[in-house]
């Protein structure tokens, strides 16, 4: 830990005291960048590419080649693209397997490249996320500069809460106790589904994020649903002590909370389908969002012309997997890391270039509305990558979607914000390979029909937690704790 703690304080006051160097473009020889990122394909996206490709010509001799997919499109290139050293790319967009794709020295070390090239970077990002993102002293990633956290929320439609006649005054009331709040928010769905306000069937819906949500916790090896947890906050779990391993899925806590979504789905609360959810776009009641600050929820009443509130079943907490799911990494067979550094730092460096990439061009792709925002055109000529993996989300202004005052929003959330104990750690699945992957198995089987309220957990939950046991979820539950051990010890906590 110290050795780290050196390190950053080195490169912050170098990022502090030195002004970013000067390129000569003319002494690089041209080199195209292949980024890989989530994002949608529109009409007018040549003119954008265009034009952040006269800017990188200018400043670095470089383009930069944008191929945007899904989240799900991007998820399956990267584990193909590093098993592939043939095919030539540069960064891409990483999710929550960040350590098993570092073991596979899948890419590139970026201490060195970031002291040199990303000095912007480095003074404006906060120790906490390089922490997050190193790995035996060496970090791989640029993670996005935004609380990448787990605040999960309700949005109560008060609009047609009023219209079938429902008591939402619960929703106001900040000096309920979570659990009472929650027992509120049950008997608000109860009631909405008696008088017929769900319009497709049912009221909202549930899942593990809802679980983790309302009982926060810390997924240790990278993947939300796994068994073997450590406690977030006070409030949390009964029973565990801090940094504890433990299965959540045999706490009282989860049964109580799978004894609720069976009710509620009796109720007609819930969706009987197991591939239906709650959206905004389908005008259900009481959709669920996942949205630091409900920092959004202006933007959803403007689209969907709802009065929306937010009903949080906790507080915001931070994880390493939230952190993890953000971020941009440089492949180790790129052909110019340096070259990557300098478009990663110069989005960060010039807030006019990051709007640029995140949004297009003025007049073609956005216009700005009465309030002087960004708004994105939706006719097919918006330029349009998905910010929240834009590692300079808090550089670009905040558009339409978001509050004009994001940025201040986000530094009185910082407060508030519950970070786990173990930001940082990276899970080694190596020891346990066989027994994760039948945990994992069980688990597929069982949580979704438990949480979404589709099986009765007087019968479902005693199977599931004997096939978890029989899968040898105890050999997962102790090789995750001897990692947290020694990894806390290693830190020097």
């Amino acid at each position: 830990m110290k050795k780290l703690c050196l390190f950053l304080v080195f490169v912050l006051m170098m990022a502090s005291f030195s002004a970013f160097a000067e390129i000569d473009a003319s002494a690089l020889d041209p080199y195209e960048i292949v980024w890989y990122t989530v994002g949608e394909v529109h009409d007018k996206d040549a003119e954008v590419e265009a034009a952040i490709n006269a800017y990188l010509t200018e400043k670095f001799n470089c383009t930069l080649k944008i191929i945007k997919g899904t989240y799900s499109e991007t998820i399956e290139k990267i584990q193909y693209l590093t098993a592939d050293t043939k095919t030539p790319w540069d960064m891409i967009t990483v999710d929550n397997q960040y350590a098993n794709y570092v073991a596979k020295e899948a890419f590139y070390p970026m201490s060195d490249l970031v002291n040199e090239y990303g000095q912007d970077i480095l003074a404006k990002w906060p120790a906490a996320l390089w922490q997050a993102v190193t790995i035996n002293g060496e970090f791989y990633a640029v993670p996005t500069h935004k609380y990448s956290c787990s605040h999960f929320y309700f949005a109560i439609s008060i609009d047609q809460a009023n219209a079938a006649g429902v008591d939402v005054e619960w929703v106001y009331d900040e000096d309920m106790e979570k659990l009472e709040k929650w027992d509120a928010f049950k008997t608000y769905l109860v009631e909405m589904a008696e008088a017929g306000a769900g319009m497709n069937g049912y009221i909202t819906h549930l899942n593990p994020a809802t679980f983790q949500a309302l009982y926060p916790y810390e997924a240790l090896t990278g993947n939300t649903i796994d068994p073997g947890v450590c406690l977030i906050g006070d409030d949390s779990f009964a029973g565990f002590e801090r940094n504890e391993v433990f299965n959540q899925y045999a706490t009282p806590e989860f049964a109580a909370f799978c004894k609720d979504a069976y009710e509620l789905a009796q109720a007609g609360a819930l969706p009987k389908d197991p591939d239906t959810s709650a959206t905004m776009k389908k005008n259900d009641p009481a959709p669920s969002v996942q949205d630091s600050m409900a920092k959004r929820l202006a933007g959803y009443e403007r689209t969907y012309q709802q009065d929306y509130e937010a009903y949080f079943p906790s507080y915001g907490f931070q994880t390493t997997d939230k952190i993890f799911g953000s971020m941009n990494a440089i492949n180790v067979n790129s052909g110019d890391p340096a070259r990557v550094m300098m478009f990663l730092n110069a989005c960060v460096a010039d807030p006019d270039f990051a709007n640029l990439v995140a949004y297009g061009l003025e007049g073609i792709n956005w216009t700005r509305n009465e309030e002087g925002q960004i708004a994105r055109h939706t006719d097919g000529t918006q330029w349009y990558i998905n910010t929240a993996y834009f590692h300079a989300f808090i550089i670009a202004e905040p558009d339409n979607s978001l509050p004009v005052n994001m940025v201040e929003m986000y530094e009185a959330f910082d407060k508030v914000l519950v970070p786990s104990d173990n930001v940082g750690f990276a899970f080694d699945e190596t020891n346990i390979l066989t027994e994760l992957a039948a945990v994992r198995q069980v688990t597929e089987q069982y949580l979704d029909p438990l949480v979404r309220g589709l099986a009765d957990p007087e019968t479902t939950l005693p199977a599931f937690l004997s096939a978890l046991e029989a899968a040898g979820v105890d050999v997962v539950i102790d090789e995750l704790q001897n990692q947290v051990d020694a990894w806390r010890v290693s830190m020097g906590f």
